[in-house]
């Protein structure tokens, strides 16, 4: 049983990864997309983050619309949806047939990831689901890190084409392999118990919509809304940051420091897998009983990372070096995101909201940074724009999130 749980649990986190590889895929062909298709670098940040689009803006009420369906049924469902886009994205000849078929991808993506945790969730056993949901957890960096890597080494032996191509029939493999998970059944984990979730805020009744009426007084409403929301537009600028980052650091390597394309791509997969680090040692930091609102804090090295790395000075090693700092702390910061969740919340039924509201503000960082970033860099006419850019979206973010755990428990 626990041989078939894990393997179970493996085929969910490789369509985890799947989906997150979409992002990352664009990043090593960046460069033979603006010479072969004429794009400018904006397009291109645009190409890159658009595969978030529809979780950005329809993501909670996708979420709604999924939770009666078999999850197993609709996880295999958007990874179709993925592989058939991707290989629509494969043959596009310009910007709008790219950018056409990466959205329809953007489909696909947020069901995948709607339904892999609730897939976990339903193979039950509460000891082995809290590990695998903190593995899980690390799916977007593994993926971005595979898709620049992998995407590197077949698009210098092989084209972009053919590299957008073989990854979206992998898709297709997995969607195959999936058909052996669960059905039905991993819908087990039903709707959670009215209540005050552990670790909440036990301070809660100091704003008034604890009496049991709250549900008709729009204020109490907006009340429990305030704090999700906060964390989530906070969880935004973050997600903004790291997507920038993998979007444009390949261009930039091949811009100042001649680094071949293949190779940028390669380098850049690389920096995003070690960030995965950052999300382990941020587990460990909140066992130890590390203040959240310090760890969010933290936050602030990427944009200091991010003058080194896209500084033009001191050579490619402490660019390197400061692009690891960047990932690093990316995920450390996301980890602690997701550990916020109870804190931000007044009963456990609020719980699957709250994580809605973060995946969707999330999935707006992601889509906007790139494009936004990309464009500012122009304007400045110089890399060095990207450091002040990510300081303001950084400091902006840090304190939403403080904000958001300000009174929590662990806060």
């Amino acid at each position: 049983m626990s041989q078939a749980y894990w393997w179970y649990f493996a085929l969910i986190y490789l369509s985890g990864v799947m989906a997150a590889t979409s992002i990352g895929r664009i990043t090593p062909v960046s460069i033979d997309l603006e010479d072969d298709l004429g794009l400018s670098l904006g397009q291109v940040g645009l190409v890159a983050s658009s595969v978030t689009a529809v979780a950005a803006v329809l993501g909670l009420a996708v979420s709604v619309v999924l939770r009666p369906l078999d999850p197993r049924r609709t996880l295999i469902g958007g990874l179709v949806v993925m592989g058939l886009a991707g290989l629509l994205v494969s043959r596009a000849g310009g910007f709008p047939l790219l950018l056409g078929g990466r959205l329809v991808e953007s489909v696909g993506y947020v069901v995948v990831v709607i339904a892999a945790p609730v897939l976990i969730l339903g193979l039950g056993d509460d000891g082995r689901r809290t590990v695998a949901l903190a593995v899980w957890g690390t799916f977007m960096p593994v993926g971005l890190a595979l898709g620049a890597f992998g995407g590197g080494l077949l698009s210098a032996g092989f084209g972009w084409r053919a590299s957008l191509t073989v990854a979206a029939a992998a898709t297709l493999a997995v969607a195959g392999a999936a058909l052996y998970l669960p059905g039905a059944g991993a819908r087990a984990a039903g709707p959670e118990p009215e209540g005050p979730v552990d670790g909440a805020v036990a301070t809660e009744s100091r704003d008034g919509d604890g009496d049991g009426d709250g549900s008709g007084d729009r204020w109490a409403r907006a009340r429990r809304l305030a704090r999700p929301v906060a964390l989530g537009a906070g969880f935004a600028t973050i997600s903004a940051t790291i997507v920038t980052f993998v979007a444009l650091y390949p261009t930039y390597l091949h811009d100042e420091f001649d680094v071949p394309t293949a190779a940028a791509g390669t380098l850049t997969g690389s920096v995003s897998f070690a960030g995965v680090a950052g999300g382990f040692a941020a587990s460990v930091l909140l066992r130890r009983g590390a203040r959240m609102k310090y760890l969010f804090t933290t936050a602030l090295l990427m944009p200091v990372g991010a003058f080194a790395a896209f500084g033009s000075t001191g050579g490619l090693g402490i660019s390197m070096t400061s692009a690891v700092l960047i990932a690093v702390t990316n995920e450390l910061v996301v980890a602690t995101v997701f550990a916020a969740l109870p804190l931000v919340v007044r009963t456990s039924a609020d719980v699957g909201m709250a994580n809605g509201v973060v995946a969707q503000l999330g999935s707006v960082g992601s889509l906007a940074g790139p494009p936004l970033v990309g464009l500012v860099v122009t304007a400045a006419d110089g890399w060095w724009a990207v450091g002040p850019t990510l300081l303001v979206g950084c400091a902006v973010g840090v304190v939403l999130l403080r904000a958001a755990v300000g009174r929590g428990q662990q806060a």
